[in-house]
């Protein structure tokens, strides 16, 4: 994943990161620009699930994204002819 700076645009790179929650992750970045010189904080958070796990961790719950949901409720009607 590329982040951008938020001032210059240039790239940034990560410093270090934590992951607090499984879903979570809080990220250290900085830019890359010896001209801008901003460093911060960037939060990274799973939100929403577009295919299930084939091997869910309990602890974890994402919710389904709606038009994800509606494929998945249709895999499982029977086909009508």
């Amino acid at each position: 994943m590329r982040i951008a700076c938020p001032h210059c645009k240039d790239r940034t790179i990560t410093r270090s990161s934590k992951r607090p929650a499984p879903v979570f992750y809080e990220v250290y970045a900085q830019c890359i620009n010896p001209l801008c010189g901003w460093a911060g904080k960037i939060y990274v958070e799973f939100a929403t699930t577009t295919a299930p796990s084939r091997s869910p961790a309990p602890e974890v719950s994402i919710p389904v994204d709606p038009a994800s949901r509606q494929r998945l409720l249709d895999q499982l009607l029977p086909e009508t002819t």
